[in-house]
Order: structure tokens, then C-alpha cells, then sequence
């Protein structure tokens, strides 16, 4: 736990201390802070969620060529080609790291406070989705691309980075209103009512085409719904979405005057709204609802990095003397979800300690021959 906070603690008192520094003193901390965030994640040892379940699959696609494809989908190109390259399980984890990290820094950009936009972004992110939900934070790198590049109208490059996003995990298809809408696009209720319609309806094929039930739609997704299930944090997860959509609405008119990533936020607020609610409703229409949580979370969790943003426009927006005041309050709260996460998941002791690739033995662990 010591070390998750430390790091925590130790940017969250950089960030308080607004040291001004130049541009190039910037960069070069910028390039420092990924390149170690980098190692942490790629170089961690038996540490995270599904640590073994990925060693597992990885292992056996060397022997299994197809293996893999069913469980993995776009992943398991990711895998062939380490295993073409006659590397291990160590490459494995770095290229995927090395995949969401640079979606994750480069979505930093869309804010003039990057640093506290990825100390936010630490506590579940960071740790759990990047050391503990391998194939979805490579999706969720993916996504930032697209996420950044739609921000600066590019589409061409949006789409590609929107398309790999799902070819990944099929979760981030939630974002698929980046498709139609454009940053500083006024949203209409017309083609709003249309993108929701046409959306739900897509949605509602696939899921009849292709999974047909919760449970093959979980394993789709890579679920271990049982956890979720027995978690008493399960329902906290939800209301933890829920505080950004109180913060934006009650200071909309001013999250209204940023035209440029209004659409986001606003889209952000739609969606989670629509999935909680649907969550509700099929745990009471459904026989399998059991799963309904899981996938629930599963599909809210990229929605982490807007919601992030939004804290991080709060204290601009609000009157400048107050704005330490909310930094600190904010940095509180994250950090306080940190600590609940570390002290009562049940999941959490798969990520604790610490413990890293380089100071330990692996060579019987990713079994070269």
C-alpha cells in the first residue's frame, strides 16, 4: 500500500507547490514521470488482477496459435507478434503498458493542467485499469488517441484510433459519438435522438448476433463477475461516477463557455447516466443479472478520464481564491478512494506489494523454451 500512496502523495505536493518552471524543464519531467510510470507498470511481478490469467494466455498461444483469438481478440496480434520476435511475458506487458501510457500522455494535452489531470487519473486508471485490466487499458490507450484527436478535429486519424479502441475491447464502443459529433459542435436535439436510437439499436443486434446472453458477453469482455458480485464497494464504484455529473450540472453555464470540449462532457454525462439506469433496469428483467455490475463498471471505466477532466475544470472555473482550496479538496478525495481501494477490495491484495520485475528471479516464470 505504502508505495501506491507514496506516489500518490509525492505528485499530488508537486502539483500543490505550483513550482514555475520552463517549458523545457516541463518536458524533460514529463518524459521522466512516463518512463518511470512506464517501468512500474510493464515491470511489475505477479502483481495485478489478471497478471496470471494473461501469463496463462500467453503461454498458451505460443503453443495454440488460435487459441487465444476467442478470448483476446485484437490482443492476440499484440501476442503473436512478441512471441514472432521470441520474446517473453516482461515485452508482453511493456508493449501494452507502453500502448496506454502514450494514449494516456497524450490525452494529458488536452488540458493546461496535465499534471493534476494525471494525478487524477492515478488511483483507478492508472493502478487498477493499467496494472490490472491489461487488454481494456490497451483499448483505453487507443481511445485517448482518438479522444485527442477529435479534440483537434482530425478525423481521419480519430476514426483509425476510434476503430482499434474497439478491435481492442469491445467496451469502447460506448464512445462511438465521436464518430458523429465534432469538438465545438453545437449539440441538436434531432441528431441527438437519432445517434441515441441508431446507437441502441447497433447495440442491441450485436449483442443478439454475438453473445446473445450476459454471460458469454462477460467472458467477451474478460470478467471475473464473482468479484464484483461479493465486493461491498460494488455500488460505490456507481456513485463515484455520479460526482462528476453533479459537479458539471451544477456549474454547466461556465463548463458550457469551454465550446471546444462541451460535446464531451455533455456525452460523458448522457452515457453514464444510460448505463446505470440500464444496469438497474435488467437486474430486474434479468435471469443472469449477476453480471450486470460487472459489465456495467467494465463499460464506465474509460469514462474515468472525462470525469477526471472535469474535476480538473472545476478549479478553473470557479472564483480564483478558492481554487487551491478545491485542488486540495479534490486531491483528497482521489486520494481518499485510493486508500478505501488498497484497504477493503476484495481484489485489491492482487495488487499488493509491490513487486518488481527487476529486483526479483522470473527466469522459471516465462519459461523461454
Amino acid at each position: 500500500m505504502i508505495t501506491y500512496l507514496s506516489i500518490y502523495i509525492y505528485l499530488s505536493i508537486i502539483s500543490l507547490s505550483e513550482i514555475k518552471l520552463s517549458n523545457y524543464i516541463k518536458k524533460i519531467f514529463f518524459y521522466l514521470l512516463f518512463l518511470f510510470i512506464l517501468i512500474f507498470i510493464s515491470g511489475r511481478h505477479y502483481v495485478g488482477g489478471d497478471y496470471i490469467t494473461y501469463l496463462n494466455l500467453f503461454n498458451e498461444a505460443k503453443i495454440n496459435v488460435l487459441g487465444g483469438f476467442s478470448k483476446l481478440q485484437g490482443l492476440n496480434y499484440v501476442i503473436q507478434f512478441i512471441h514472432i520476435l521470441d520474446l517473453d511475458y516482461f515485452f508482453f506487458n511493456f508493449i501494452c503498458a507502453l500502448i496506454f501510457l502514450s494514449g494516456i500522455f497524450k490525452f494529458l494535452n488536452i488540458s493546461d493542467e496535465k499534471l493534476f489531470l494525471f494525478i487524477l487519473l492515478i488511483p483507478t486508471m492508472i493502478y487498477v485499469v493499467g496494472m490490472g485490466y491489461t487488454r481494456q487499458s490497451v483499448s483505453i490507450g487507443f481511445l485517448c488517441f482518438a479522444i485527442y484527436y477529435w479534440s483537434e478535429n482530425m478525423s481521419i486519424k480519430k476514426i483509425i484510433f476510434f476503430f482499434l479502441a474497439v478491435f481492442i475491447h469491445i467496451s469502447s464502443i460506448i464512445f462511438i459519438f465521436l464518430l458523429f459529433f465534432k469538438c465545438n459542435e453545437k449539440i441538436k436535439l434531432t441528431k441527438l435522438l437519432l445517434l441515441i436510437t441508431i446507437t441502441t439499436s447497433f447495440l442491441f443486434l450485436f449483442y443478439y448476433l454475438y453473445f446473445n446472453n450476459f454471460e458469454n458477453l462477460s467472458l467477451a469482455i474478460g470478467l471475473d463477475y464473482k468479484i464484483v458480485e461479493n465486493s461491498p464497494l460494488k455500488y460505490l464504484k456507481f456513485l463515484a461516477h455520479i460526482l462528476p455529473i453533479i459537479v458539471f450540472l451544477i456549474f454547466i453555464k461556465k463548463f458550457s463557455k469551454d465550446k471546444k470540449l462541451f460535446p464531451l462532457y455533455f456525452f460523458t454525462l448522457i452515457s453514464i447516466l444510460v448505463v446505470i439506469i440500464a444496469m438497474i433496469v435488467f437486474k430486474q428483467l434479468a435471469e443472469q443479472s449477476s453480471y450486470i455490475d460487472v459489465i456495467a463498471d467494465r463499460i464506465l471505466l474509460p469514462f474515468i478520464l472525462v470525469e477526471a477532466l472535469i474535476f480538473v475544470r472545476l478549479c478553473s472555473v470557479i472564483d480564483l481564491e478558492y481554487s487551491f482550496l478545491f485542488k486540495l479538496l479534490i486531491l483528497f478525495y482521489f486520494g481518499l478512494m485510493l486508500f478505501v481501494w488498497l484497504e477493503f477490495a476484495d481484489n485489491s491484495h492482487a495488487w499488493q506489494p509491490y513487486r518488481s520485475i527487476l529486483f526479483e528471479s522470473y527466469a522459471d516464470d516465462f519459461n523461454k523454451s
